[in-house]
């Protein structure tokens, strides 16, 4: 069963003490009506009898109030708002180590919940199963769950045709499609970053505490597709996904949530950006936490070195893959800029080999012998009865020391010549978020 996360509400309570304390101080108190000058020198004598006042520690940043541990469950709307399925997972979440839940409030459907923003109602076609986000997150919270809400941003099948000049297009002016059929937006158009925030802000102010953005990214652009054409197009396209996270932690953050991005696996094995924007340092050094999709079904015998059958060595798979963040990570640290936390997604589907307990188990055991503590389970359909059994009873901390073997140092060491030294030494000479909104 899971430890209270109650305690993380002590800080927010703190903040908001400081808060009031800076309404009364006295550098207000001209504002509230003249002082003769007589009581303006004695408030002076007076003060200056006492000892100076401390000044106010600066408030927690939002990363700091997440949870010390992070041990998750992705959670679809329909099962959130489907109260039979969501009593079973929470009865899950009660008796094992889980303790938090990805919700999707807007997913690749479209919007999931009942929003106020005229836009996102405008756009919305799909069903909306979760009718009240305010009463989802209490019952949550009531079961000691950290609640995340899941925000997919550019691909958008929906919002491409509202707004085509918003979206990703041809040469001839149509709208661009990938191989299944989906339509994107374009991650340089800031229209479209405003638009995934507001929805963010709305699922911020109902209570989630967690910001997760997915398919934060480019499409794929292969050589049978048409070309892209992106109508506000600049710089490089690692650099329009930094710019979306930069601008949804200036705005977010004031809310008291973590912002979060769900990355490709492989951005945590090649140097540059991988063809969608994802360049590991960049991000890394923006947002709070990275949530690199490590499933091993999705990974070619040619991905990682050493490992021909990536679906039926899910230890060795989380642990190569994971390994080169986790020492990128390290690296960056040194160069003077704070990284993102590491929580993996891990698989809790079977695809091509089957998953169960002890593949579970395996997963969960190469996060901890790389020091992570943090793991989310992926299923599309939310069921979890296959690996259930290799979930631990309590949530306890379980983070191995890990030295980094010199088979990873060195594929770290190449990556570093082919570029991510370049984007680190870059990310450590930006400006560094401010104390309390990092």
């Amino acid at each position: 069963m899971r430890g209270a996360l109650l305690p993380h509400a002590v800080p927010l309570l703190a903040a908001a003490c400081l808060l009031s304390a800076c309404a009364e101080s006295p550098d207000h108190l001209d504002r509230r009506g003249p002082l003769s000058h007589a009581a303006s020198g004695f408030l002076s004598e007076e003060a200056a009898a006492q000892p100076a006042p401390r000044p106010a520690a600066p408030a927690p940043a939002p990363r700091d109030l997440a949870p010390p541990i992070i041990r998750g469950v992705y959670v679809s709307s329909y099962v959130a708002g489907s109260p039979e399925k969501r009593a079973k997972l929470l009865a899950l979440a009660d008796s094992t180590e889980i303790n938090a839940f990805v919700v999707d409030v807007k997913d690749d459907d479209g919007i999931r919940y009942v929003s106020r923003d005229p836009l996102a109602r405008e756009v919305s076609q799909g069903t909306i199963p979760l009718r009240d986000l305010k009463t989802l997150v209490d019952t949550l919270r009531a079961h000691g769950i950290h609640p995340i809400a899941r925000v997919v941003v550019f691909k958008d099948r929906y919002l491409a045709p509202a707004r085509p000049e918003w979206a990703i297009r041809t040469p001839e002016g149509k709208l661009w499609i990938d191989k299944a059929g989906n339509r994107w937006m374009s991650p340089w158009d800031e229209r479209v970053w405003d638009y995934n925030i507001r929805v963010a802000e709305e699922a911020a102010r109902a209570g989630f505490r967690e910001i997760q953005f997915d398919y934060v990214r480019f499409p794929e652009a292969y050589r049978t597709l048409p070309k892209q054409v992106h109508a506000r197009a600049r710089g490089e396209r690692e650099e329009a996904i930094a710019g979306f996270l930069a601008e949804a932690r200036r705005r977010l953050h004031p809310l008291g949530v973590t912002v979060t991005a769900d990355l490709f696996g492989l951005s945590m094995n090649e140097a540059a950006d991988v063809g969608i924007g994802q360049q590991w340092e960049t991000l890394s050094g923006i947002a709070d936490h990275l949530l690199p999709m490590v499933y091993p079904s999705h990974y070619f015998p040619t991905h990682l070195p050493g490992i021909r059958t990536p679906n039926q060595h899910p230890y060795e798979t989380v642990l190569t893959s994971v390994g080169m963040g986790v020492i990128r990570n390290q690296r960056l640290q040194a160069a003077g800029r704070r990284p993102a936390r590491i929580v993996p997604w891990i698989q809790g589907f079977s695809m091509g080999h089957r998953y169960g307990p002890e593949e579970a188990r395996a997963q969960k055991r190469a996060v901890y012998e790389l020091g992570l503590e943090d793991w989310i389970f992926w299923n599309a359909a939310s069921k979890y009865d296959a690996i259930a059994a290799g979930l631990e009873r309590e949530t306890a901390p379980r983070a191995q020391r890990f030295d980094p073997p010199q088979r990873l140092v060195g594929m770290v060491d190449r990556f570093d010549r082919e570029g991510a030294a370049e984007a680190r030494a870059r990310v450590s000479r930006e400006r560094a978020p401010a104390v309390g909104s990092e």
